[in-house]
């Protein structure tokens, strides 16, 4: 490694991504819908809009306008980001300088800690429950004894599916100063929001995806939604037109095919609760999931893992997490995976 590189960088695991071709990849939380099949014409026309030649709109301010419609606010009140890992990543540019200490409840999403070691902040993690449950009055302790800067709440969390109470958050909003981050990125799956909160609070930021429930991961766009006066600061360290004009194009459409993306989330959910239904029965632990993807712990997770393998099917586990011991997180797929998943647990769990 070269001297000059960061010691926090040289240390730093990169985020590895699976390249098994699996029959059915089921360990990145995506949509099992293809709906460039469905809005080919939509998306070719809007695509014709643009001008390949020319750098896109520097503000994405036809997307944010759309964006906002649908969120009952104002342009003003949303920046986008290519993906939400990079509004993650401004969030932190903004509020951690050198030393400053952020609080993330753990486990959970893992670019929150890239981002704040990539900006040489401090984290100080916070163990969830048994029940996989944030520790809310651990949360609001240590960052008032650690004049916390800055605290990250993935609601529902990745990678247990768990929510928080709307008055929970209230809690810790109110038991503390630090900037709150709160990552809605499977918000349409769970329903509840703390938009209206971020809306009137400084203190608030609440960031959304398109990579889940509107099922276009593909062309990387989230977004945060803030105060005018907080959303101007992200703006500040935003790159120039980060936001590519294809994305953007793609993008308008999704968002104006919201409507049937309630549709498809709705049938997600149905399938999760006939999943969990199904499963049940088994000698299987189930967290119970507010999001598009079941965390599973069993006794038999060894077997379970090589079964997975032996279908094709990708699934996620997490090998150096101790609070992850034999548990492995599953994402909705279509029907026919979503049956041969439940197929390899019942065949697993009851072969004594």
């Amino acid at each position: 490694m070269n001297k000059n590189v960061r010691t926090k960088i040289a240390n730093l695991v990169p985020y590895k991504v699976s390249t098994t071709n699996y029959r059915w990849t089921l360990n990145a939380n995506e949509s099992p819908a293809n709906l460039f099949d469905v809005w080919q014409e939509e998306i070719l026309a809007e695509l014709k809009k643009e001008s390949i030649n020319l750098y896109p709109s520097a503000n994405s301010d036809e997307l944010r306008e759309m964006l906002a419609k649908i969120n009952n606010c104002s342009a003003d009140n949303i920046v986008c980001g290519n993906g939400s890992d990079e509004i993650i990543k401004m969030i932190t540019e903004v509020y951690v300088d050198q030393g400053d200490k952020v609080i993330i409840p753990t486990p959970t999403f893992s670019e929150y800690f890239t981002s704040v070691t990539v900006a040489g902040g401090e984290i100080v993690p916070i163990e969830s429950k048994a029940d996989f449950t944030f520790d809310i009055d651990a949360i609001i302790d240590s960052a008032n004894q650690n004049q916390a800067k800055l605290i990250f709440l993935c609601v529902p969390n990745n990678p247990t599916g768990c929510a928080m109470s709307q008055q929970d958050i209230d809690r810790i909003i109110l038991g503390t100063e630090s900037i709150i981050a709160i990552d809605e990125a499977y918000f349409e799956f769970y329903g509840k929001t703390s938009a209206p909160i971020a809306l009137k609070n400084q203190r608030i930021i609440v960031m959304r995806t398109l990579s889940k429930a509107f099922g276009v991961a593909g062309i990387r766009l989230g977004y945060a939604i803030a105060q005018p006066e907080t959303i101007d600061l992200i703006q500040r360290v935003r790159m120039p037109y980060n936001i590519s004009a294809l994305t953007q194009a793609v993008a308008r459409v999704a968002v104006k095919n919201s409507e049937q993306i309630q549709q498809l989330t709705q049938w997600m959910i149905e399938e999760r609760n006939r999943m969990i239904d199904e499963l049940s029965t088994l000698n299987l632990e189930i967290i119970e999931s507010h999001t598009n993807f079941i965390l599973y712990r069993s006794e038999k997770f060894e077997k379970l893992v090589n079964a997975f393998e032996s279908e094709r099917i990708g699934v996620r586990i997490y090998p150096l997490n101790p609070m992850l011991k034999n548990c492995i997180r599953i994402s909705l797929g279509t029907k026919e995976a979503n049956d041969a998943v439940i197929a390899v647990f019942k065949e697993v769990v009851n072969n004594v």
